[in-house]
């Protein structure tokens, strides 16, 4: 089977290959740009949702001490004898509670001018007493000031920062929020504070842990733009140890992505592409996990008073991981293009080679249709189609041509003497010299076992009719030389027969040639003979 494509089929296999090609990237064009949106696209879904269930998670942790400094409040303003509360009753309260629950550094009552009353500390997993000599006055400390001023069932929420002891940040880092809530008497009058130090590392595991996502980093922010939590560990907690607030406010997110920031000012919630990647972000405002609660009256409580706080939940995924996805799915078809381009290409060759081989095979039976098989000239068919068509052509035109008829003198002697093969070589040999003496437009035909015709078209007279056969009867004087060593002369009677008006076809001109060869076979043979209607005569 031959692999090779003829050179029509070759340049068509190359525009055709080129034109698959185009279609096929075209295709995986369509294809890369939708699934780079859908993927896109995908990230948005999952970076909302993931924003989503990380703000859940503040919320539900931050509700639990919220509700928790409440109860205490009105735990003890429930115990109040003669409007006041004994320092053992409080002590019997917070103990309990802090044995209870252990995501809180302090518990503490102050009383109405902000001196410690009781405390309780947890270090290192138990909880102490702090003795009333080392108990202070804290009326000067914000979370202080901010709690005298609010009312009944009000709660201060401090902003989240480092747990500081002796004046130095506790490592490892504790974040730590306070939560204080006034003690209020029947008569209305605030006896004193409930202040609670939640340890808010366990709330900010819950953050990051709440959604399964690797693509993004997840952060959380304060309200002045500072790192909580990030996967950059440096860049957190920078307010707390920068002296100088121009240094610290460099390492914000309003420093560092200015554009996101001022969006975070203007909208709760929300979502950006930029150079910087995608941001996603929403607003937690802790007031919002509050709801009115109903009094035993049934009747609804006016909603409770936060100190004013916001956390800002965002997540963001640089511009490196979103080229990388679309990358990825760059990569995936760019291979599905040279996959189907190559098996487009593969079937498109396959197909040619079948058509080839069709077109060869039909060549082939044409070839034997109109060809002689030993020679490979033409045949007795083939001759009488083209002396058919010379016919029609001059009887039109009047255009002149001339048949020459061949016949091999003594070519039984070589088959009796030397074999049908070395008879073989001699019949290839004169067809050899037949073609070698024609013009490329003629037509040379082997009609029968040593015969031969030559139609000679626009062929002006017998002259040159009478040149070429003469031409061909001296090329067999060059003998030929048989496969045992023998040489062979080949000697052959020509006749020919030219066009006239008088013809009536093909078999009419053929036999006029065949009289003419026969004249010089009875003139003593390797002769040549122009036909003449007394040929015609003495044939009759």
């Amino acid at each position: 089977m031959r692999w090779r494509l003829n050179s029509s089929l070759f340049k068509a296999f190359c525009i055709i290959s080129v034109a698959c090609c185009y279609v096929v990237f075209l295709v995986i064009t369509a294809i890369y740009q939708d699934k780079v949106t859908g993927k896109e696209e995908l990230v948005r879904v999952d970076q909302n949702r993931a924003v989503s269930i990380r703000q859940y998670s503040l919320v539900e942790d931050f509700s639990v001490p919220f509700a928790d400094v409440r109860i205490l409040a009105d735990i003890l303003s429930y115990r109040m004898s003669d409007n006041a509360v004994s320092r053992d009753d409080v002590l019997q309260v917070l103990y309990a509670f802090a044995e209870n629950k252990r995501g809180y550094g302090q518990v503490r009552f102050l009383d109405a001018t902000g001196y410690e009353k009781v405390r309780i500390n947890r270090e290192h997993g138990q909880i102490r007493v702090v003795p009333q000599d080392e108990l202070q006055l804290k009326a000067h400390r914000e979370y202080v000031k901010a709690a005298m001023r609010l009312g009944a069932g009000d709660v201060y929420v401090s902003p989240l920062d480092l747990n500081i002891e002796n004046n130095k940040i506790e490592v490892p880092y504790v974040p730590v929020i306070r939560f204080v809530t006034p003690v209020i008497n029947a008569a209305g009058v605030r006896v004193g504070f409930v202040v609670l130090n939640f340890y808010a590392s366990e709330m900010l595991e819950h953050f990051q842990e709440a959604a399964s996502d690797t693509l993004s980093n997840a952060m959380l922010l304060n309200a002045q733009g500072y790192w909580l939590v990030s996967d950059d560990k440096d860049a957190c907690w920078a307010f707390m140890f920068e002296k100088d607030d121009n240094t610290a406010s460099n390492k914000t997110l309003a420093a560092t992505y200015p554009i996101i920031w001022e969006q975070t000012q203007k909208g709760a919630s929300g979502q950006i592409r930029n150079g910087d990647g995608l941001f996603t972000w929403r607003t937690v405002t802790p007031s919002f996990a509050i709801f009115p609660n109903l009094d035993k009256g049934r009747h609804v409580e006016p909603p409770v008073a936060v100190s004013p706080y916001k956390w800002v939940v965002m997540q963001h995924v640089s511009e490196e991981k979103l080229t990388a996805l679309k990358d990825d799915v760059f990569t995936t078809c760019v291979w599905g293009w040279i996959v189907l381009s190559a098996i487009a290409v593969s079937t498109l060759w396959f197909t040619l080679l079948i058509i080839q081989q069709g077109q060869e095979h039909r060549e082939e039976l044409e070839e034997l249709a109109h060809n002689d098989w030993l020679t490979g000239l033409s045949n007795l068919r083939h001759m009488f189609s083209r002396l058919e068509e010379a016919c029609e052509k001059s009887r039109i035109s009047n255009v002149p041509f001339f048949v020459l008829y061949i016949d091999l003198d003594d070519f039984k002697f070589v088959n009796d003497r030397y074999g049908h093969e070395a008879g073989n070589i001699v019949l290839r040999h004169v067809a050899s010299v037949l073609r070698k003496n024609v013009r490329l437009t003629d037509t040379v035909a082997r009609i029968g076992g040593d015969e031969y015709v030559i139609l000679l078209e626009n062929m002006p007279g017998s002259d040159k009719a009478e040149e070429i056969a003469f031409n061909i009867l001296t090329s067999f004087q060059e003998p030929v030389i048989l496969e045992c060593g023998s040489e062979v002369y080949v000697k052959a009677s020509i006749g020919i027969a030219g066009w006239s008006s008088d013809i009536s076809g093909a078999d009419d001109l053929m036999k006029r040639a065949d009289v003419a060869m026969y004249d010089s076979k009875n003139e003593g043979k390797n002769t040549i003979s122009i036909y003449s209607e007394q040929d015609d005569d003495i044939a009759i």
